[in-house]
């Protein structure tokens, strides 16, 4: 996996990613896999807490649990690391512990992406502080961009799932709007 770009990832990322999959509905994308297209991109690594948090969201037979089970399926191509002991409290930026670690984490690794869903908040803003290298920060819907303009997922599914995500995440349509004219041939 060394060759591969070092990806640090939070909980909402992997669960993110997973939902298109198991989503059975009309409006969900299909023909892709988004969660496994990134597994064999990079070399992902999360804190054990993520894993923890995927953990905790299985169980009750909803959307989110059956993205749960697809990204514990998944774990043997994630690297983990118990960072708790690295880390005495969360950030003071209102992240939760997964996502302070996750920066940590980011941070002591060097890694080439950190991907995070705060994009709709003001978290984000926090995150690109607390990161060493500002270049390093990503979003869902960036990576799902660069997937497809490295042509590991067809840009049309790519499109189908950015709207998904606007339409079921109420992910901030201005920014995918964006994203799209900036990152992806048919910019539409």
């Amino acid at each position: 996996m060394g060759t591969q770009p070092l990806c640090v990832v939070d909980a909402n990322v992997l669960l993110n990613l997973a939902t298109p999959v198991v989503d059975g509905r009309e409006v969900a994308p299909s023909g892709a896999d988004p969660l496994k297209s990134l597994l064999a991109s990079y070399d992902v690594h999360t804190p054990a807490s993520v894993i923890g948090e995927v953990t905790d969201a299985t169980g009750s037979g909803d959307l989110l649990s059956a993205a749960a089970e697809l990204v514990l399926q998944s774990t043997r191509h994630i690297t983990t690391h118990d960072v708790e002991a690295q880390l005495a409290e969360p950030l003071e930026y209102g992240l939760d512990t997964g996502e302070s670690e996750c920066i940590w984490l980011a941070n002591e690794r060097g890694a080439d992406l950190f991907i995070t869903d705060e994009f709709n908040s003001t978290n984000y803003l926090f995150v690109s502080l607390a990161l060493e290298d500002r270049n390093t920060l990503f979003t869902t819907p960036h990576v799902l961009c660069t997937l497809a303009t490295r042509d590991i997922l067809p840009e049309a599914y790519v499109h189908a799932a950015l709207s998904y995500y606007v339409e079921t995440k109420q992910w901030d349509a201005q920014y995918i709007r964006q994203l799209r004219q900036q990152q992806l041939t048919d910019g539409s």
